[in-house]
């Protein structure tokens, strides 16, 4: 469940999504490329350093919905 968005540009967002008890915060770039945070400590590493501390990279929609989905099944 989405539970907040925030604009760092048009075609580029940050969405809060709650996965069962974990938060999660998602990079969303135009739609085609997805980094998945799992703290905002790892999330503003990456916007100010570009270290790259995510624990999902993928370009589809699809596949960050199963690694959300798999995330969910074994907690």
């Amino acid at each position: 469940m989405i539970t907040s968005t925030y604009y760092l540009r048009p075609n580029i967002t940050i969405e809060t999504e709650l996965v069962g008890w974990t938060k999660f915060f998602i990079y969303n770039y135009q739609g085609i490329h997805y980094r998945v945070f799992r703290s905002l400590n790892d999330l503003s590493r990456f916007l100010m350093n570009g270290e790259d501390a995510c624990s999902f990279d993928g370009l589809t929609e699809v596949e960050l919905e199963k690694y959300l989905k798999l995330t969910e099944l074994t907690g």
